[in-house]
């Protein structure tokens, strides 16, 4: 019966730290919503590190480590990561900047 609970606590773990990880494949899920088999290894692989006596924060840094910064939902605010944060303001200002000149080639 113990062993089911801790079981049951292990598999809770690893979904909620999946939930937290961005599947590399989908980009727009989790890992814990991903059906891919890259996400399922992931998974697994969390499983396994939570297993071994890992902390959450150890496991995040392993993934961080080897997928880099785009495997969390929200990367720190770096060089390698500003496209990420600023872009789509970028994107929002490029759109209202083409929509004021196509309305003004109007008038």
């Amino acid at each position: 019966m113990a062993d089911t609970a801790s079981t049951t606590a292990l598999e809770a773990r690893t979904m909620a730290l999946a939930g937290e990880l961005r599947c590399l494949v989908c980009q727009n899920q989790s890992l814990a919503d991903s059906h891919a088999p890259l996400a399922l290894d992931l998974r697994d692989q969390i499983q396994r590190q939570l297993a071994q006596g890992r902390s959450e924060q150890q496991v995040v840094d392993f993934m961080v480590q080897r997928y880099g910064d785009f495997v969390l939902y929200e990367p720190p605010l770096n060089p390698s990561t500003a496209l990420l944060w600023f872009g789509p303001l970028l994107l929002l200002a490029a759109g209202v900047v083409a929509l004021r000149g196509f309305w003004r080639s109007k008038q």
